[in-house]
Parts: structure tokens; C-alpha cells; sequence
């Protein structure tokens, strides 16, 4: 308890307003994995805070030394297109609500990218990532608990996979936090393999293995080949750094992939290895349902451009273009167009389509310039899981990225002359 209290003593700024910002955001970092019901309040009290603290000039010089010139820029198109694209919207409380989820890449960036980098610490980082990992390997217990107890209720392996194994949480979004995790855990071992004792780094592979597993329960298809990409990535940078590790990588690739494979052969009606033309139209077949997605999605931006159809009305353009199609047997389901390019493009048209791209360039950037690997690996978690989902359109997605861009842009800024670890 002593040493506890000590740490959290440590945390401690000579700047009061910081220190009541910092236990804010890790109150939103231990909730986020769990719900996003929170975030709102929370990111209104910090503005409050950041706005009462005043500072201007040094904020100002703080958002310039941070990236938050192009950063801010590429947000506020972000969030002035699905406005000025209320124009045309006919179905506005998606618009309202559309809006609401962009709005939000504002809180956080400022209140990250305007604070003094000689506030922050590596130890301030470490503990917001923390919190994080600790309350998403948390939910993946809750999950993985409720499904062997279900399981053995029911005498039915259905409960431990897909979304009647998340509960009520999209797979695809818990498989993102958990991927992330799973990075985190990883690269902690890697910077740190010299310092940490025998015990805890067969935690962390344990922990690291139980996340593998817990993912491909999930059942997200692109969850699972994204978590293996990353997988792989995260192995050769491993290898690259320390080449004497390439015989536990390879070890781990080995358990990682065997995994896979009996997840592949056992799993109750595979949706890797069935047959993707059997999921019913007029003549009872038709392609992947992503496909006809896209499909829909492309067709109708196609046929709206340049300005699309709308921040509110994108879906319903992607459900009209299943009835045209063909594909009547997802008339009653209210997709989007699981692309958040297409939907940028369906919804606010090529104006809203170069604002998305350009926002990915900042990480990308910072990234490359700091030869920072996990802001590189934040971002192509975004790329892809945007390749898949509109991430945008959900607050899972737009919660996740709006805290952890900004936060290891704030980290490859202020720790550049350092070691590139957590500690």
C-alpha cells in the first residue's frame, strides 16, 4: 500500500490544474474499454479545466511543438464537413448523432497537445496505458468466465464465440482494444527484456497468450487477420532490434499460429472456411456480405458525387442499394458501409474523402520522423480497421483513436532526445 501510495505521489506536478486534468484521464482510460458513457462528462470537465487554466500563449506554442497545427486543421475539416453536410441530410437525427461522434476528436487532442512536455513523464504515460490494458484484459476475463460458465449451462460451444461471446459489445472494436493491448504488452518486453525478472515476463506471455486466444473467440474475421498482421510485425521489429530473440519469436509465432489452426478446424460454423456464396438472395447465393457492402456504398457515391448524399443519410443510400441489387434479405438491417473511406465519400464526397485521408498523414508522419514503432502501430491500426469499419461513426472507434493519436504524438515529442521504453 505504501509503495502504491508512492507511486500515485510520484504522478504529482507542480502544476494543479495538470494534476486534476492527469486523474481525469485516467478515470477515461480505465473506462474506456468498458463503456463509453463516460467520456462525455469527462471531456467536459477537462475543457473546463483547460479553459479555466488560461496560459494562452504558452498552449499556443505548446499545440505548434506537438503537430497541432496540421493535427487541429485536418480535425476542424473533419468536423466542419459532416456540418456543412447537414444541408442535404434528410435524415437528421443520424446527422445529430453522426456529429456527435466526430465532435469529439477535439477534446482530447487539445487537452493533450496544449500541455507543457516537461509535465509530462514517461511514468504519466505508462500509467494511462495501464489503466488501459488492465480494464481490457479485465472485459476479456469477464467474457472468456461467462462463456465457459454458459458453455457448460447450456452444453452449447456457441457462447464462446462471436457476439454472444462479447456480450453486448461489438467484437470487432473489443478485438481492436485487445490487439492494441496485446502490441503493448509486446513492446514492453522488447525495450525492457533487460530489466525484468524471470516472473514477470512469463506473466506478460501468459497475459499476451490469453489475449491471442481471447480474440479469436471474438470472431472478428478482420479482428483476428489484423491481430495476425500485427502479429507478425511486432515479431520481425522484435528480431530486428535483438537478433539472438529469434528463437522465442519463432516460438511464439508457432503457438500464435497452431492456435489459429485449431481455431479454424473447430470453431462452430467457420466464416473462414465456409463457403462465402451461401448466405441467400433471389437464387440463394451471393457474395461475402462486406463485398455487397461496398459494393452498395461505392455505387452510391458514386452516383452522388461530388458532395454525397449527406452526413445523415449514408446508410439508407447503402439499404436502398441492397434492394437494387438484388440482395432483399438485408432490406430490414441498417448497415453502414464498414469502409470509412466509402463512407466518407457516400456521405460528404470528395471533399470529405481527401479530409479523411489527410487526417491519417499526422501519425503517419510523426511517426516516420520519430521512428516511433508504436504510433506507427497505432497507425495502421487505424488504416486498417478503416479499410473494415467506419471507426468514425461509432464512439468505440472514435473514443479510441482520439486519445491514443494525440498521446503518443504528445509521447514521440516529448521523450525524442530519450529512450524510446516505458517504464
Amino acid at each position: 500500500m505504501n509503495k502504491l501510495h508512492s507511486y500515485f505521489l510520484s504522478l504529482k506536478t507542480s502544476d494543479p490544474y495538470f494534476n486534476v486534468s492527469y486523474i481525469l484521464m485516467m478515470l477515461m482510460m480505465a473506462l474506456l474499454p468498458f463503456t463509453t458513457f463516460f467520456m462525455w462528462p469527462i471531456g467536459v470537465l477537462l475543457m473546463l479545466i483547460w479553459a479555466f487554466q488560461g496560459n494562452w500563449r504558452e498552449k499556443w506554442e505548446n499545440f505548434k511543438t506537438n503537430d497541432g497545427i496540421p493535427y487541429g486543421f485536418f480535425l476542424l475539416g473533419i468536423c466542419l464537413i459532416p456540418l456543412l453536410g447537414f444541408i442535404n441530410s434528410e435524415n437528421m437525427p443520424i446527422a445529430w448523432r453522426t456529429f456527435e461522434c466526430y465532435i469529439w476528436f477535439f477534446f482530447t487532442p487539445f487537452i493533450f497537445l496544449t500541455t507543457s512536455a516537461e509535465l509530462w513523464s514517461k511514468r504519466h504515460i505508462s500509467t494511462l496505458l495501464f489503466l488501459f490494458s488492465v480494464s481490457e484484459v479485465a472485459l476479456l476475463i469477464f467474457f472468456f468466465t461467462r462463456g465457459i460458465l454458459k458453455t457448460i449451462e447450456a452444453g452449447n460451444a456457441g457462447f464462446m464465440f462471436s457476439d454472444i461471446y462479447c456480450y453486448d459489445y461489438h467484437h470487432a472494436y473489443v478485438a481492436l482494444y485487445a490487439t492494441f493491448v496485446y502490441i503493448l504488452v509486446f513492446y514492453y518486453l522488447i525495450v525492457n527484456s533487460h530489466c525484468i525478472s524471470i516472473k514477470r515476463k512469463a506473466f506478460l506471455y501468459a497475459t499476451a497468450l490469453f489475449i491471442a486466444v481471447s480474440i479469436l473467440f471474438l470472431y472478428s474475421r478482420a479482428g483476428i487477420l489484423i491481430f495476425l498482421f500485427m502479429h507478425v510485425v511486432w515479431s520481425v521489429y522484435a528480431i530486428c532490434r535483438k537478433p539472438t530473440r529469434w528463437k522465442v519469436i519463432t516460438l511464439i509465432l508457432v503457438i500464435v499460429f497452431a492456435s489459429f489452426a485449431v481455431f479454424l478446424i473447430s470453431a462452430p460454423d467457420n466464416r473462414f472456411t465456409k463457403d462465402a456464396l451461401t448466405l441467400g438472395s433471389e437464387d440463394g447465393k451471393r457474395p461475402d456480405p462486406r463485398l455487397i457492402i461496398w459494393q452498395a456504398a461505392w455505387d452510391g457515391a458514386v452516383e452522388n458525387l461530388p458532395l454525397g448524399v449527406g452526413t445523415g443519410d449514408g446508410n439508407d443510400m447503402v439499404v436502398e442499394k441492397y434492394h437494387d441489387n438484388g440482395f432483399w434479405a438485408d432490406r430490414d438491417h441498417s448497415y453502414n458501409a464498414h469502409n470509412q473511406f466509402l463512407f466518407a465519400l457516400l456521405t460528404n464526397g470528395i471533399l470529405g474523402l481527401i479530409l479523411t485521408v489527410l487526417y491519417f498523414l499526422v501519425p503517419l508522419c510523426t511517426a516516420i520522423k520519430h521512428r516511433d514503432m508504436m504510433l506507427f502501430s497505432i497507425f495502421l491500426l487505424l488504416f486498417f480497421n478503416c479499410m473494415v469499419e467506419c471507426m468514425f461513426d461509432r464512439r468505440a472507434g472514435v473514443d479510441f483513436f482520439a486519445i491514443m493519436i494525440p498521446l503518443f504524438i504528445v509521447k514521440a515529442h516529448s521523450f525524442q532526445n530519450q529512450q524510446n521504453s516505458l517504464s
